[in-house]
């Protein structure tokens, strides 16, 4: 368990600076430009350009972002397989491989969906079902999935998978005393936590923010006889804050499946390594 433990610490270190650097990257890349205009002898340098906006390179589809998820999703959906093939040989372990077998499915769910179900990598042409505005899959992006078709296949998924990668931060006293078998299958290890914590980060804030409907972009840019003058820095305080300036959806699906990847590990290793199996049953 230990090895275990040092390696999720280094990969968390990594974690932080890969996130700090698409923070400095994205904040740049969308005000920049702006900065350097207003302060160029304070923000002397950028990357940044008039277009602002986050950068298509990291932030679209077949980005960086979203190829590293796909990755993520791989690796994770190889762990729990080789786990399940290696439960099924013990019989009293049943619900443990139910578990195993919807988590399974589900994760390919997502995988499938994010590559399109396979367009972005084989570049097929649509399906018409798709491409009808009178179809009832009716995809908005003119894509072969369905998350793009409604917010029943987008935010409903999101919002669970959301909860389920928050629950150690709700039950991590119980985690401490309890050896309750299905509390050991939700979460295996309490330092799942950190992750969680890093995801409510990057949900919280623009969450109320944007239920508050405190931020008017429209007003991001004060602009005098057709030239930009300044940012509006209540605006850009408040885009700051909620790294609004950052393709949040696809930031939180890179640490949902980052979650499930630490997740899916120190499951196996509880269960397996550990032996849990027979001390909970």
């Amino acid at each position: 368990m230990n090895y275990i433990n040092n390696i999720y610490k280094r990969s968390n270190l990594l974690l932080i600076f890969f996130i700090f650097f698409l923070i400095l990257q994205g904040f740049d890349h969308s005000f920049g430009w702006g900065l350097n205009q207003m302060i160029p002898k304070v923000y002397f340098t950028t990357f940044g350009t008039i277009d602002e906006g986050w950068s298509e390179t990291i932030w679209n589809e077949n980005g960086l972002i979203e190829n590293i998820q796909v990755i993520i999703l791989f690796f994770v959906i190889t762990i729990l397989t080789n786990f399940y093939l290696k439960l099924k040989y013990l019989k009293e372990n049943s619900n443990l491989r139910y578990f195993i077998i919807v988590e399974i499915i589900c994760l390919s769910y997502f995988l499938l969906e994010e590559i399109s179900w396979g367009q972005q990598i084989f570049n097929f042409k649509t399906f018409d079902l798709f491409l009808h505005t009178d179809s009832f899959l009716y995809n908005k992006q003119g894509e072969t999935n369905l998350h793009n078709i409604s917010n029943l296949f987008n935010e409903l998924p999101r919002s669970l998978v959301l909860i389920w990668c928050i629950l150690p931060i709700i039950l991590i006293k119980k985690l401490k005393f309890n050896h309750n078998y299905f509390l050991k299958i939700i979460c295996p290890s309490n330092k799942l936590y950190i992750i969680s914590i890093i995801i409510l980060i990057f949900f919280l804030p623009d969450f109320i923010i944007s239920k508050l409907n405190l931020i008017d972009h429209s007003n991001l840019h004060i602009i005098e006889n057709g030239v930009f003058m300044k940012f509006n820095l209540n605006t850009l305080f408040l885009i700051s804050i909620s790294t609004n300036f950052l393709r949040l959806s696809e930031l939180q699906e890179f640490l949902y499946c980052y979650y499930f990847l630490w997740h899916s590990i120190y499951l196996k290793n509880l269960f397996i390594n550990n032996n849990v199996v027979k001390k909970v049953n």
